[in-house]
């Protein structure tokens, strides 16, 4: 045999040899997988894991969306409903400045009570005056009136200016208000609104009986 030839022969021997020991390494990854062995989790962040975010996180969420919620508490929604009035009905009235209110109407056993209350918006000082025996409630349905009633002494069930049995009467200053009384004989139960007639006052129209 040459020496060529034989030079040869220990060349290919010798590579193949390096390619023997290189298989191993390449393969190791697909031989561990094989095996079923678990890769390592990747490192959670705090966030991620679950944990509560830290104030300044917490304020930035907040400043970004202000409805959000926090450790705190619910952040409040600012505003609400507005608060409704107690007031059944409200006129103008002759007296300048006044306005008539209408703040109970309430059916108690036989008898029907009614507030009104004077309210001068004006800027001078206002008299409304009251005289009882034009006073009235209308049950329009049955065309029938209801007066206010009076004691055994024919002194009015209502509120009265001293020394009077059947008027009311006071001076009332810009801002303030005044409120009179009155009560009538109750109309049947299934009567639920009624018209008032107050003198100096347009009337209040369909105005809702309140049963207690």
């Amino acid at each position: 045999m040459s020496r060529t030839v034989v030079i040869a022969f220990l060349v290919a021997l010798l590579l193949t040899g390096c390619q023997q020991r290189e298989e191993p390494a390449s393969t190791a990854g697909t031989d561990s997988a094989a095996a079923g062995e678990t890769p390592a989790p990747p490192v959670q962040s705090e966030d991620e894991s679950g944990s509560a975010p830290s104030p300044a996180a917490a304020a930035a969420t907040d400043a970004v969306n202000p409805g959000s919620s926090t450790a705190g508490g619910a952040v409040p929604v600012p505003g609400g409903a507005p608060a409704s009035s107690a007031n059944l009905a409200s006129q103008e009235t002759n007296w300048s400045g006044v306005v008539a209110e209408v703040t109970e109407l309430r059916r108690k056993g036989n008898t029907l009570p009614a507030k009104v209350r004077f309210r001068n918006q004006g800027g001078a000082v206002a008299e409304p005056d009251v005289h009882y025996n034009e006073v009235y409630v209308m049950d329009l349905g049955a065309g029938k009136k209801y007066e206010v009633l009076k004691d055994e002494k024919g002194n009015y069930i209502a509120g009265l200016r001293s020394g009077w049995n059947n008027r009311w009467y006071d001076k009332v200053q810009p801002g303030q208000s005044a409120t009179i009384w009155m009560k009538f004989p109750a109309p049947p139960a299934d009567v639920k609104t009624v018209t008032l007639q107050v003198p100096g006052i347009p009337p209040f129209e369909d105005l809702p009986i309140q049963d207690t």
